[in-house]
């Protein structure tokens, strides 16, 4: 049986700076594994890369992870203030991310 993926604490601050900053290629270059693990990785607050990406208006980082696995859920997670990736990008006003997460997921809007 295989082995789930696991990333490590250095490796998932890794994630999160580059969510943070805008560093889409180090997020691209994950293997599909890692990938697929990231995409549930939450920091202290309960935020994912999509949420921190959102409010720190990196288009290209929202971009990749929303697209990467629309079935993963990514885009309707929320934090422990019930926030949605998309709630992140409308409190900073940035209708580029909004627009990008409407059309790479399929939003629950019961969730928002």
């Amino acid at each position: 049986m295989a082995q789930a993926m696991e990333i490590d604490a250095p490796k998932k601050e890794d994630l999160f700076k580059a969510a943070e900053s805008g560093n889409a290629s180090f997020i691209r270059n994950l293997s599909e594994d890692e990938l697929r693990h990231a995409l549930s990785l939450t920091n202290e607050d309960g935020r994912s890369l999509l949420h921190v990406a959102a409010s720190a208006g990196r288009t290209e980082v929202v971009s990749f992870l929303a697209a990467a696995s629309p079935s993963s859920g990514i885009v309707n997670s929320t934090d422990e203030d019930g926030w949605a990736p998309l709630h992140s990008a409308t409190s900073c006003g940035n209708g580029e991310i909004v627009n990008i997460l409407l059309e790479n997921g399929e939003l629950k809007m019961n969730k928002l």
